[in-house]
């Protein structure tokens, strides 16, 4: 193995012998077929972030080092898809307004957006919502009172073609997530009242530094 190592080709596409593989988006075939067997991140030209935000003074790590992989034109036309996903929606019930308001439950570990119309409410769901963007390092904290749902829309290629106002690519920069209360109705007699509150906060995160961890943004903010 030693020896297959010293003769590795470091010229993409072919794909380095040894070090440590990144197999991105996928180990298998895809179903289009446009993806290679283990992905495209482990062949391609990395850059070093050379201003990456602070570690936590908790931790117990002294240096460390982000790398970035930027797609290429190439890269997007096989991997089209979002840089965009939601974290604290899992598990939770949402109506889906494609499907005549049916019920379903979330089974992924967060919402992502990669090749369809999504316009869901979710229903009953934690108080903390964070949005996280990997393209621009940050994440947005959305934190509610007296909203128990959460409306989740984007109208991906086919419908944003119809929306007058709405550039034909515009879906890809687009994302609405806002606070609401749908399923249960708010009903006030004479003399009572009723309070909601969004709060919105923007964190400045890098995804391969560990600041970019949902469970820790969500919790302590």
């Amino acid at each position: 193995m030693t020896q297959k190592f010293l003769q590795a080709v470091f010229k993409p596409p072919q794909a380095i012998r040894g070090g440590i593989p990144i197999c991105f988006p996928q180990v298998m075939f895809s179903s289009s077929g446009n993806l290679e067997r283990h992905g495209f991140a482990r062949n391609k030209f990395w850059t070093v972030d050379t201003n990456p935000p602070p570690l936590p003074t908790s931790s117990a790590v002294k240096s460390y080092v982000d790398l970035i992989l930027k797609p290429t034109p190439e890269d997007l036309k096989n991997w089209p898809h979002s840089e965009v996903r939601v974290e604290g929606l899992e598990t939770w019930d949402y109506l889906d307004n494609l499907k005549d308001g049916q019920r379903f439950t979330e089974q992924g570990d967060a919402l992502t957006f990669e090749s369809e119309k999504i316009d869901r409410v979710y229903v009953g769901i934690p108080t903390k919502i964070a949005i996280i963007d990997h393209e621009k390092k940050r994440t947005l904290v959305m934190r509610k009172d007296g909203l128990p749902d959460a409306v989740v829309w984007n109208p991906w290629n086919r419908k944003a073609k119809s929306i007058p106002d709405f550039g034909d690519n515009d879906y890809k920069h687009t994302l609405c997530v806002g606070a609401a209360n749908i399923e249960k109705p708010i009903t006030l007699k004479p003399g009572e009242e009723w309070t909601g509150r969004l709060e919105l906060s923007l964190v400045a995160s890098s995804y391969c530094s560990g600041q970019l961890d949902p469970q820790k943004v969500l919790q302590g903010l």
